[in-house]
């Protein structure tokens, strides 16, 4: 009986296996720099507490981002669905299994859309063009982020306005709409596109109306009552003090929007980095409309981070959309041929962006190449034998590689540049990441909370947990070198 359900062409045995091996080889590598302590508090360790209380069916405030709750961060409800999750593996880590599943599961509609327009095997090349993309591999493994859900969600949206499945759109668009409050802003480009490419004008309007009500909604009531402040994340300031002064920007000073766009050269590398992999195919497609937010947001940004040439987590939702774009192009070039080549250049072009997104991924941006620096083993073992130390139910401030492993309790705190909180326990290692302190700002740090009554429970190679009112231990002889260095 089950043999009826599996597929039987060869292209969609290979599609599924394909898409299988990159959800399990992102989940390899993201584990293991979890393992090698190469996450941090931003922003596994703010994520993995927030569903940790989900799956404790309780609302917690967020103390990683000292915040009533993380969506006053950002708005991502849907977050509650991983919860589950922890009921059959409590661990950090469950969230990085599934974001390497959601990538690779988003590009399946751009198989199924490309089989149907260009045939299997191109279908294919393009599907391991996208589970390549570095964008796609670099997003993976850095730590988790709520776009995670976007990329497959906003691949079956494109997918569902292409075929023209309408309740498959709303449904993606309402799921849209509980990722992320600026996920609104992408629907209201796919809504352009309904509208002006596909003349289905009720729809465009009713989805624009729908997405950019709703990003309003978010930004100016919902996520300030959570938060119990104004939205935090305006990077805008060249451009005004809020989205409509920003909007009305962009429409009267269009030269200028452009050259901040454009400008500093970091931009000019990052925009050919998301579309030299791909020949420059997706800007010769229609489907760029449904870029424009994204990109808008991300170039047009006063925060280096947004645009940095290497895109963190900030290119997943723009990957399928640019995959899709790919495809449209290669298909509006099929349709011009007749004969050998309307098969023969289709394939082509598939496999050229197939070679072109390795050399990106593996030759030029290389994001995988950071998991050859992450703590060596001895080192991993040092820093476990110490958190040991920490009790589950305990209140405790890390510095940030350390967070992560210590969220799944109510009180967990990041040490950074913001008054130290008073913890039962303290936990550094100064071979991690501790942006923004340094060695000098932990030794600092080390000998204060000595001074106000912690003792060294716990101290090994680079690391040392201590404990409010404990009796004092010694420092290993690596930190106080590196304490008196600093």
């Amino acid at each position: 009986m089950a043999r009826r359900w599996l597929p039987r062409d060869p292209v969609t045995v290979a599609a599924a296996a394909l898409t299988i091996a990159a959800a399990a080889g992102m989940s390899w590598a993201a584990l293991y720099r979890h393992q090698r302590f190469g996450s941090n508090a931003y922003d596994l360790g703010i994520f993995d507490q927030a569903v940790w209380g989900y799956s404790r069916f309780e609302w917690i405030p967020n103390t990683v981002l000292r915040l009533p709750h993380t969506m006053g961060d950002h708005f991502h409800p849907i977050l509650v669905v991983l919860a589950p999750l922890y009921w059959v593996w409590d661990d950090a880590r469950v969230l990085l299994v599934a974001q390497a599943a959601l990538l690779a599961g988003a590009g399946i509609p751009i198989f199924l859309w490309a089989r149907e327009k260009l045939d299997g095997l191109p279908a294919l090349a393009f599907l391991g063009s996208y589970l390549a993309f570095w964008a796609v591999l670099g997003g993976s493994i850095f730590d988790f982020h709520e776009l995670a859900f976007a990329a497959p969600i906003v691949s079956a949206a494109i997918y569902a306005a292409l075929t023209r499945r309408t309740i498959l759109l709303w449904v993606c668009a309402v799921l849209g709409l509980l990722t992320r409050e600026d996920v609104a802003l992408t629907f209201v480009g796919l809504a352009v596109f309904i509208a002006l490419v596909q003349r289905r004008w009720q729809l465009g309007v009713a989805l624009a109306t729908l997405g950019a009500a709703w990003f309003v909604v978010a930004y100016k009531v919902v996520i300030p009552a959570l938060a119990g402040r104004d939205y935090a994340h305006w990077a805008y300031s060249r451009l005004g003090a809020d989205p409509a002064s920003a909007l009305m920007h962009v429409v009267t000073n269009p030269i200028d929007s452009i050259r901040t766009f454009l400008t500093p050269r970091d931009k000019q590398i990052a925009l050919a980095n998301l579309f030299a992999p791909w020949l420059g195919l997706p800007l010769l497609s229609p489907l760029v409309l449904v870029m424009l937010p994204t990109l808008a947001a991300r170039f047009l940004s006063d925060k280096p981070s947004h645009w940095a040439p290497q895109g963190f987590h900030y290119s997943l939702m723009l990957a399928p959309i640019i995959a899709f774009a790919a495809v449209d192009t290669t298909r509006r070039v099929a349709e011009r041929l007749d004969g050998r080549a309307r098969t023969f250049v289709p394939l082509a072009l598939a496999l050229l962006t197939v070679a072109a997104g390795l050399h990106f991924s593996f030759v030029r941006i290389k994001p995988l190449d950071e998991l050859h620096r992450y703590t060596p083993p001895e080192r991993v073992a040092d820093i476990e034998a110490c958190l040991e130390i920490v009790p589950p139910d305990s209140s405790v401030a890390a510095t940030s590689a350390l967070v992560p492993h210590l969220t799944h309790r109510r009180s967990v705190f990041v040490l950074d540049d913001r008054p130290v909180p008073r913890t039962r326990f303290l936990a550094i290692d100064a071979s991690t990441w501790t942006f923004p302190l340094d060695q000098r700002d932990l030794g600092r740090l080390v000998r204060r909370s000595i001074d106000r009554g912690y003792g060294i429970r716990c101290s090994r190679g680079s690391t040392v947990v201590l404990e409010q009112g404990a009796p004092s231990g010694a420092l290993s002889p690596e930190l106080r070198r590196l304490f008196e260095a600093g």
